[in-house]
């Protein structure tokens, strides 16, 4: 019987091609799991604002599909998002300016105590997505999907909703100033204690959504 020398295990490390993915940061792995991309960032390692959106870019012009992504607390400004769907994300706190959301689907997606100063969101699936209590200005909503979501204490000034779908989505104990919702349904959206300063309901169905309901909290 001859004996072959088996490799140790440091060696067979040394011999494995490199993942060009690595090169990102220590901290992001990329695990395949069926058919998507789970996306997980090790919560023990500090990173700053500008690595992070540095992870997230290149994240996004490699990964169509990105699922359980932390990142609150992100800054982003002139970024454009086109074709990317994300699954139950935690964005919460972020701030983010002058950019562009296309064509992409969030759903169980959170986005709480964040800020939005000039930003488009266009033909964008929203679902179960959570943006209580952030600040909104200078944000438009066109043609996009926005079901079920909570908007639940959400400081707003100059945003407008055209042609979009709010069904049952809230926005209860928020604080709406010149907003414009054109061509919209309203279907079951609830706006329960809701202050409404200089806003539009154009061509929108706004005798089906809910103002007032007795015995609310």
């Amino acid at each position: 019987m001859i004996l072959l020398p088996v490799p140790s295990l440091q060696s067979v490390v040394r011999e494995r091609p490199a993942d060009p993915l690595r090169t990102v940061s220590p901290a992001l792995e990329f695990r395949r799991h069926r058919r998507y991309d789970r996306t997980m960032f090790n919560p023990h390692e500090s990173r700053t604002p500008s690595a992070e959106a540095e992870e997230l870019a290149l994240l996004l012009e490699d990964r169509r599909f990105i699922s359980d992504l932390n990142m609150p607390g992100l800054s982003l400004a002139g970024i454009g998002i086109r074709g990317n769907s994300f699954y139950g994300c935690n964005f919460a706190s972020m701030t983010i300016a002058n950019a562009t959301v296309t064509e992409c689907s969030l759903e169980l997606c959170f986005f709480p105590f964040a800020s939005f100063t000039d930003v488009t969101f266009s033909n964008v699936k929203l679902k179960n997505c959570v943006f209580g209590a952030s600040r909104v200005v200078r944000m438009s909503f066109t043609g996009c999907n926005v079901i079920q979501c909570n908007f639940n204490g959400l400081q707003a000034r100059e945003v407008v909703f055209d042609d979009c779908d709010l069904l049952h989505s809230r926005f209860n104990s928020a604080a709406l100033r010149e907003v414009r919702f054109e061509n919209c349904n309203l279907k079951e959206t609830r706006l329960l204690r809701t202050a409404i300063t200089e806003t539009e309901f154009l061509y929108s169905n706004q005798e089906d959504a809910i103002f007032a309901m007795e015995d609310s909290w």
